[in-house]
């Protein structure tokens, strides 16, 4: 009879330490966590609206401002803002919500779990200049490689006077090839110029495809928005003969 009663007051001691801890639990306090920490628009949520690189927002925690520079070609309609936020944490409108940015200021309304409300301002200005000069790669579509593609080469780094060799057929004339250029994404706006009379110094414009003389080294001039230009060289080559001893 001793040990039974022992035993029933165990279980009643260790039903109400459970029944403690579940209460600790429910009155915790609720976070009044309410911030935006990371405000940007990415190209792969709105490639249809002209953003081809990641526009990021500066973040005014004081006066709860993000202001995000964007293109001037940009479509204001349908913009899709990534945001990330402080645990505990809802937005309205949410991340990734298809929003008008017609107007020049869009509020953003964070709750925290608490209930508690803070209001951010996305003030977005239309003065984004490219700045990057990237010539990726060149292409010859009337040569195949090894496996059958389109002749393709890429530059090794986006530096002045990155060059890449080409080898063609043996006998293939060189004095009217047709080449296609790919610039990188961050590269809009860029305007390209080619050189192939072997001067170095005479560049007329070129579109991004079309016929050159690679008789001589050709120079592709790459020159961004902003103005700083980058030389990039291509060569054709015919393959060397083996020795023969």
């Amino acid at each position: 009879m001793k040990k039974r009663t022992v035993f029933l007051g165990l279980a009643v001691f260790l039903l109400g330490l459970a029944t403690g801890c579940s209460k600790d639990i429910d009155d915790y306090p609720k976070s009044n966590l309410r911030a935006i920490s990371y405000f940007s628009f990415k190209p792969y949520h709105n490639a249809d609206k002209n953003v081809f690189v990641e526009h990021v927002g500066e973040i005014d925690e004081v006066n709860k401002v993000i202001r995000v520079v964007l293109p001037p070609d940009v479509v204001l309609t349908g913009l899709r803002p990534y945001i990330e936020l402080s645990p505990w944490t809802t937005v309205t409108p949410g991340s990734l919500t298809p929003m008008d940015f017609t107007s020049e200021s869009v509020d953003f309304e964070v709750r925290a779990e608490s209930g508690k409300v803070a209001v951010y301002s996305v003030v977005r200005e239309l003065t984004y200049v490219y700045t990057k000069a990237e010539l990726y790669s060149v292409s010859f579509p009337n040569f195949r490689d090894e496996t059958g593609e389109v002749l393709r080469r890429v530059f090794p780094n986006f530096s002045n006077n990155s060059a890449v060799t080409v080898t063609v057929p043996e006998g293939t004339a060189l004095e009217r090839i047709l080449v296609e250029l790919e610039l990188s994404a961050a590269s809009q706006k860029a305007s390209v110029e080619v050189c192939d009379d072997g001067s170095e110094t005479e560049f007329v414009p070129f579109s991004g495809s079309g016929y050159v003389d690679f008789t001589h080294t050709v120079i592709f001039r790459v020159t961004p928005e902003s103005g700083s230009a980058v030389n990039y060289r291509v060569t054709l080559a015919y393959p060397e003969e083996e020795e023969v001893f």
